[in-house]
């Protein structure tokens, strides 16, 4: 399972904000928030969607972190 702080650091390697991801993942910002800064936990269906919107832009969930597949792909063109 994706931890909250993977959550906000692949908005922050898209440059989303919390309104941005909610539309997204048709969750509402009061739910991100509560996340993100640890003052509530969410269903897994949430969380599922807040996943598949983030993955859906190119983020991908390695172990404890995130990459933004476009820089990984740049890397390897190097």
């Amino acid at each position: 399972m994706i931890k909250r702080q993977q959550i906000t650091a692949a908005r922050g390697l898209l440059s989303w904000t919390k309104t941005d991801l909610a539309t997204r993942a048709d969750v509402s910002e009061r739910t991100i928030a509560r996340f993100e800064s640890g003052e509530g936990d969410i269903t897994a269906r949430k969380l599922e969607r807040m996943e598949d919107a983030l993955v859906g832009a190119g983020v991908e969930f390695i172990d404890g972190g995130v990459v933004l597949d476009s820089l990984k792909r740049a890397r390897r063109a190097v």
